[in-house]
């Protein structure tokens, strides 16, 4: 624990500034107009204090959630499998795909890279005679329709490649398994996207291995070697601390947990953070506070018909529409 616990507070120290110190002004803020206006209704908003800090916290959630995804990848899986020496990278494959990219233009490296055959796999590792091949995805919402179908493709059109470079790079190995791993959340609690891939993929050569042994579990039907399930929320954690027998790691999750809760109590610089973060709301409560909307420019039914707190909110929600000068 104390070595995620290190490589989490690490990670947050270099990366955490970066989800607010880029935002400069307002137009950095700019967020949904509509959901905006209504939620500092609710919420009752008028201050341009307390308006800011709504904007900044949004925000800083949001960017926070994109940074922790691939903080999950590269901090959190990396220790694991604990049953071997062998640890989940990125797959060799795939490194050498980029490394073929280098000296290409942005715009053909975009292309080249949308051709990927490994672009859905995030990590594996070989344990024993298996390898373990896994796509990441944050939670029980996050794989939307264009994703099912981008990866039922995938799977559907690159598991030959898969296992025929697996068996030429890891001689020996017998079955390659190819897990959608979401990290939070049950089974119950998903959008049913990621069950919409495995029934998908019934028409692309794979079937059920066994219902009553392994419920949700498919197998190709050509070779009998590739197989294709999910894990979720503490199934994953238990599958990434050891996919050959998950059930001897039942409790990687709260590893997980208690190494975030102690990277955050002992391993930031909690001072520095939170005087740049004031600062950064400060900063924009006097934007806020500025907003000025011309006079003469509005309609005299509007002046007579909404109060200053109604027209705060919509000069505000205004700066989602223009740059700024315009």
């Amino acid at each position: 624990m104390n070595t995620l616990a290190e490589g989490i507070a690490a990670y947050i120290s270099s990366n955490l500034p970066n989800a607010f110190e880029r935002r400069r002004g307002l137009r950095d803020y700019r967020t949904n107009p509509y959901v905006l206006m209504t939620a500092a209704s609710v919420m009752s908003l008028d201050d341009a204090g307390r308006f800011a800090q709504f904007l900044f916290n949004s925000k800083l959630y949001m960017a926070l959630e994109t940074s922790f995804g691939k903080s999950i990848e590269s901090t959190l899986v990396g220790p694991y499998p604990v049953c071997s020496s062998s640890k989940w990278t990125d797959a060799p494959e795939a490194i050498k795909e980029l490394e073929a990219l280098e000296g290409l233009s942005n715009q053909e490296k975009a292309r080249k890279r949308s051709q990927s055959a490994w672009r859905e796999i995030d990590k594996s590792v070989v344990v024993d005679d298996t390898r373990y091949m896994t796509t990441i995805k944050s939670g029980p919402n996050t794989i939307n329709d264009s994703q099912v179908q981008a990866m039922t493709q995938a799977i559907a059109i690159n598991n030959v490649q898969w296992l025929s470079d697996t068996d030429a790079n890891y001689p020996g190995i017998e079955r390659l398994d190819i897990v959608l791993g979401l990290t939070y959340g049950t089974p119950l609690s998903t959008n049913n996207k990621d069950n919409q891939i495995l029934v998908k993929l019934l028409d692309y050569g794979f079937e059920e291995e066994d219902r009553d042994r392994h419920p949700g579990v498919l197998v190709d039907s050509k070779t009998g070697r590739i197989r294709v399930y999910r894990r979720i929320g503490r199934d994953f954690w238990a599958f990434v601390g050891n996919p050959a027998d998950p059930d001897t790691t039942r409790h990687v999750f709260l590893e997980i947990l208690l190494g975030l809760a102690k990277a955050l109590s002992t391993g930031i610089e909690q001072g520095d953070l939170e005087s740049r973060i004031n600062q950064k709301i400060d900063d924009l409560a006097y934007a806020v506070a500025n907003i000025r909307l011309p006079r003469g420019e509005l309609p005299g039914w509007i002046r007579e018909d909404f109060d200053g707190d109604e027209l705060f909110w919509f000069a505000t929600a205004l700066a989602a529409f223009y740059d700024s000068g315009n």
